[in-house]
């Protein structure tokens, strides 16, 4: 008798963890850093002097977020291309942003500039994240 209870008790147990359903949205939590799951840019290739869409996804779980840059490397140099205080931010909540990029008039074509965003939380820690996108220089329109 003792066989079935234990056997009966494991099943109820089994089917009881079967019930919850668990979602994968695209978040790691990295403790309290922001993340940035979600990272595009309108072209990956783009003329001197044109402009290119860098669309992301930012969350962060336990402290708020105060600011948001796009750095660019270009040949290993690494600059601040753009950037934007952050106020108001909840941390139940995801927000989309974007930023506008120029491409510099002065590269040659081909050239290869990798683009990141970066967030900053209110405890001064920052992450880029795991995504990187790189936009190639293209021939000048005519």
């Amino acid at each position: 008798m003792k066989k079935y209870i234990a056997i009966l008790t494991m099943l109820v147990m089994v089917g009881l963890t079967s019930c919850f359903d668990e979602y994968d949205e695209g978040y790691d939590l990295l403790g309290r850093v922001a993340s940035i799951p979600v990272f595009t840019v309108s072209s990956t290739t783009a003329a001197p002097g044109a402009d290119v869409t860098a669309n992301f996804r930012y969350f962060s779980e336990h402290e708020p977020v105060t600011g948001l840059r796009l750095i660019e490397i270009i040949s290993g140099n690494e600059t601040v291309a753009a950037s934007k205080d952050i106020t108001g931010h909840n941390v139940r909540d995801s927000y989309e942003d974007s930023f506008t990029y120029t491409v510099p008039a002065s590269l040659d074509p081909g050239t290869a500039i990798t683009l990141w965003i970066e967030v900053e939380t209110a405890n001064g820690l920052t992450n880029r994240g795991s995504i990187n996108r790189v936009v190639t220089v293209a021939e000048p329109a005519e």
